[in-house]
């Protein structure tokens, strides 16, 4: 029996690996009821079969994990064979320790959530954490952690032949690094204070970058704040022009607004969250990855 593609509300990805892999699409009703709760139907056969469970936690991230966790009940209780979410950019990751006094460890809470529900494997893209050596172990279900820096160090060739790779934070080498691999270039990484949830400083001297085009590579870019600090001391450099490139595009508020007013030439992201510079897409590699550990039909 073919596995079956389950999208939630923020599941445009479903679609692309459907036709990339040949599985079919399933459908399910999902509405917001007057009073705000998620009222949540399937409307396929998942009985016996292998399941794909899409969704995006990026722009309402609490409405789309209860979404999420009452999809993944229903179909356990409908009888699938294995229920494998794809989640390509999973919220709360930056919230695994207290860094003042009195937070909430939210990351810890919502893997809560999932580990009760039966969930066999979850596919990821760039995980935050960098503290996490074993997500399957975390989380105690399996979790595949796939990356997109080698598509976006491709697409950054359309920039320039000729890029320095900056880490804004030393949490951003691991992705700087095969970032730079991929298209053979250097790389740098920068010390980071930060202020609060919006404000950032960066600690270290400007580095010697006169008259080098530079491209700031990070997993997430949220409110850009980091992006602009790291600018000003790029800046401080001698930089030529700066580009910015990252997985997960959340661009809150006026993000993009600011970090071009800032100086930013161009940008790049994937497509694990739609934004206007959303122009890789994972889709081809979600669906290498399920065809290799399920087969292709």
């Amino acid at each position: 029996m073919k596995p079956l593609i389950l999208a939630g509300t923020q599941g445009i990805l479903a679609v692309k690996v459907a036709k990339q892999t040949g599985y079919p699409l399933g459908y399910v009703q999902i509405e917001k009821l007057p009073d705000g709760e998620k009222y949540v139907r399937l409307s396929s056969d998942v009985n016996g079969r292998n399941v794909f469970l899409f969704n995006s936690f990026a722009k309402n991230p609490d409405e789309m994990i209860i979404e999420s966790v009452f999809l993944i009940e229903t179909i356990k209780e409908y009888g699938a064979n294995s229920i494998n979410c794809i989640f390509p950019y999973f919220p709360y990751s930056r919230q695994d320790r207290r860094f003042i006094e009195g937070e909430a460890l939210s990351l810890k809470v919502v893997s809560k959530l999932f580990r009760n529900l039966e969930i066999d494997r979850m596919y990821v893209f760039d995980f935050h954490l960098h503290r996490i050596d074993d997500l399957t172990k975390f989380f105690r279900f399996e979790v595949v952690n796939l990356t997109a820096m080698k598509k976006l160090a491709n697409y950054s060739q359309r920039f320039s032949d000729d890029l320095i790779v900056v880490a804004p934070d030393e949490e951003a080498i691991q992705w700087a690094r095969m970032f730079a691999e991929e298209i053979d270039a250097e790389y740098i990484y920068f010390k980071k204070i930060r202020v609060d949830a919006e404000n950032v400083i960066i600690s270290s001297p400007p580095p010697d970058v006169k008259g080098r085009d530079v491209i700031i590579v990070d997993d997430m870019i949220s409110t850009g704040g980091t992006v602009i600090q790291a600018l000003r001391v790029l800046r401080e450099g001698g930089c030529n022009r700066c580009f910015v490139a990252c997985t997960h595009a959340i661009l809150a508020k006026d993000a993009l607004k600011r970090m071009l007013e800032a100086g930013v030439e161009d940008m790049v992201a994937s497509d694990t969250v739609l934004s206007p510079i959303s122009h890789v897409t994972v889709s081809d590699i979600i669906s290498n990855r399920l065809k290799k550990d399920f087969g292709k039909y």
